[in-house]
């Protein structure tokens, strides 16, 4: 079964859920990109600061490590921004999520129908001018994300964004959960990018003085820096960004107030979070566990489907130890409240229901599933149509 049947985040991409990955610069590589995107979702190589045998060797590397597609971040500011767009083009990647200047306006249909250009849009007249130029989709980023920020903030941006252009809408920025999932999708989004959730995950290439710093957040522990040098950015508080901020209250020459700021995310990544920037978005204090990529995402889209904060303490997960059983129907025919209901269901749409606990098996051994009905003192009876002249009557659960 596909769960979001009929998404078009989904269909465009070619993935399961329509989940993804925060392309962050000096934080986000093959082995992060590979493992959100063999969870069903899409894994983004962040390129920004990059040299053009770093992205090469990248690629190579996702090549060798998963079959599963993926795509890159390229940060347009960069001088050699379009030199990785055709070298990774040159080397089987069709897609690229970019912002930070409105050059992907002419590079949308350069490359053709096969590459898919998704850009980073922080207002209604970018996103139409995006759609305008030819975009397929676009990601709606608020001002809540870690690093480079617009200045509207999501949930009230995102719905105006929605009715103003006819393409899917990802939304970015202050979702790190389920919760956030649905929060976007009922303003309109057809799904979600993640950042900072994903920088507290086992395959992100961060310190881990970084991710603890993430952890320890607090709420109000977010704040904005290079506000002076036209380059904001959300970080979390640290003895840099107090002392960047002392600097700028008193520094009209924006010279010294580039060179200080150069340089800085990169420190924080690879081994200084006192010196370098922290760069995350104000999520961060809700994070209080570092886990693989795949259990963030499965928990993101079970929650989802659910709708609970963390669909893991159902019941019936309790005695099946696997993924949660969930059964969607075309119909509810008759319901009888505290008794029985009688559904309609194509079972070829749900095989993700069975296929979860037996990969491969058309279908769910009824004994496993009376049994995680009869534990849980759940009563399920679905009819399964599809199937009945082929068994010689109308069938039941």
């Amino acid at each position: 079964m596909k769960m979001f049947w009929g998404n078009k985040i989904c269909e465009l991409l070619k993935i399961e859920y329509p989940v993804l990955q925060g392309g962050m610069a000096w934080a986000t590589d093959s082995s992060l990109a590979c493992a959100v995107s063999d969870a069903g979702g899409f894994g983004i190589i962040g390129c920004g600061g990059r040299e053009l045998e770093w992205v090469k060797n990248e690629i190579d590397k996702a090549k060798r490590i998963t079959s599963s597609r993926i795509g890159l971040n390229v940060a347009l500011l960069d001088s050699n921004a379009v030199d990785i767009i055709e070298i990774a083009i040159a080397n089987g990647i069709k897609v690229f999520t970019m912002g930070g200047a409105n050059i992907y306006l002419k590079l949308i249909k350069k490359y053709g129908e096969d590459v898919t250009i998704i850009p980073l849009v922080g207002s209604v007249m970018e996103a139409k001018l995006a759609e305008r130029a030819g975009a397929e989709v676009i990601i709606c980023e608020g001002q809540e994300s870690g690093g480079s920020i617009g200045r509207l903030s999501l949930f009230s941006l995102l719905p105006q964004v929605v009715d103003a252009v006819r393409i899917p809408v990802i939304a970015a920025g202050g979702i790190a959960d389920s919760r956030g999932m649905r929060a976007a999708f009922a303003l309109g989004a057809q799904g979600i990018q993640m950042g900072t959730r994903f920088l507290a995950s086992e395959e992100c290439c961060i310190s881990e003085e970084y991710k603890k710093r993430i952890l320890k957040a607090r709420d109000t522990d977010s704040m904005v820096i290079f506000r002076k040098i036209n380059r904001s950015a959300r970080v979390i508080r640290n003895k840099f960004a107090l002392e960047y901020i002392a600097k700028e209250q008193n520094e009209n020459n924006l010279d010294n107030l580039m060179e200080l700021s150069r340089d800085r995310l990169k420190l924080a990544a690879s081994s200084d979070v006192d010196s370098g920037a922290l760069m995350a978005g104000e999520i961060a204090g809700m994070i209080c566990n570092i886990k693989k990529a795949s259990d963030i995402i499965e928990e993101t889209v079970l929650g989802f489907v659910s709708n609970k904060p963390d669909s893991n303490d159902g019941k019936i997960s309790r005695y099946l130890k696997h993924r949660p059983p969930i059964l969607l129907v075309d119909e509810i025919l008759e319901l009888k409240p505290g008794v029985e209901c009688r559904t309609s269901l194509k079972l070829s749409e749900d095989k993700w229901f069975f296929d979860c606990h037996y990969p491969g098996s058309p279908v769910m051994p009824g004994s496993l599933l009376l049994e995680a009905m009869s534990q849980s003192l759940t009563l399920v009876v679905t009819s399964m149509d599809e199937f009945a002249d082929e068994l010689g009557g109308g069938y039941c659960f």
